[in-house]
């Protein structure tokens, strides 16, 4: 059950693929919580959607390849420009000129993205953990060639597409047990691992091997962005270096906010801290002047 009820759902469909969207509340300004990627759905948002509809629209979608959005069979439909414009289509759709981003790792890429290309339409920008490449990744998620045949299913691993078609509820224990080292965890994880089960392997793979793109340069990127920023970092973050979100600061002029002992998932595992830290960014950017 629900602590909240959406006020609106429904679909945008580009090129044929459907993705499913929730809108909650009537405040202002509009507040879009943007998924990681498709390994998990919108209701990972589920301890942020009824304490900021209280006081604004918030609006949330289930990535394409998982929840109530279709999964396309091919690559080519999994890019970051396809993601992107399925938020902007949502956008549209409900017909919102502003709203401030709120994204969680590849979803706060996104976010930034966002900005960058279309700044009358962005009030701000909060990047929890973000997912751009301003570092090196961890080294222990590089170690292994993710497409070779390995002699071991042990630990990092299974990050390996042939360990992913043998066992991916398996993976995906491994990966959200990373993504919480903070103890007490076990609700937090049982939820990623049924999201992650929404999708399938061959989604997963095809976003894997979507192409990529030349055309986004993270760093150039971050200093288009004329929004304000807020970045939340987690200390123990096992996903995207903590490094990345103090680059995303630096090169956006934002405020840096390290959460000490937390991991990839802050949102879920330490929602009051999150929850505040979101509601005072919104009231801040949500009475700039370009609002009026």
């Amino acid at each position: 059950m629900r602590a909240l009820a959406p006020s609106t759902t429904g679909y945008v469909e580009r090129d044929g693929i459907s993705v499913y969207y929730e809108s909650y509340g009537d405040g202002d300004p509009t507040v879009f919580l943007l998924m990681p990627d498709l390994i998990v759905q919108s209701q990972a948002w589920k301890a942020q959607v009824p304490f900021l509809a209280r006081h604004y629209r918030v609006v949330v979608i289930d990535p394409r390849g998982n929840g109530k959005s279709d999964s396309p069979g091919s690559p080519e439909l999994f890019t970051t420009r396809q993601f992107l414009d399925d938020a902007w289509a949502v956008l549209d759709r409900i017909e919102v000129e502003q709203a401030v981003l709120v994204g969680l790792c590849t979803g706060a890429g996104h976010a930034v993205m966002m900005a960058a290309e279309a700044p009358s339409r962005v009030l701000g920008v909060c990047a929890i953990n973000p997912g751009l490449a301003l570092s090196p990744p961890h080294p222990f998620k590089v170690a292994h060639d993710f497409d070779a045949v390995l002699d071991s299913d042990e630990g990092w691993h299974k990050l390996n597409r042939h360990y992913w078609r043998r066992d991916w509820p398996g993976f995906a224990r491994f990966f959200f047990g990373e993504m919480f080292p903070e103890p007490h965890s076990s609700k937090q994880l049982e939820d990623c691992v049924a999201w992650a089960c929404g999708t399938t392997v061959d989604a997963m793979l095809a976003e894997a091997d979507a192409p990529a793109s030349t055309q986004y340069d993270a760093a150039d990127i971050c200093r288009q962005v004329t929004c304000p920023v807020l970045v939340i970092t987690g200390s123990e973050d096992h996903c995207q270096s903590p490094e990345r979100g103090r680059k995303v600061a630096e090169l956006t002029g934002g405020d840096l906010v390290v959460i000490e002992g937390a991991g990839h998932l802050p949102q879920a595992r330490d929602p009051v801290k999150v929850n505040l830290l979101l509601r005072d960014f919104v009231r801040r950017v949500g009475t700039s002047p370009r609002t009026t």
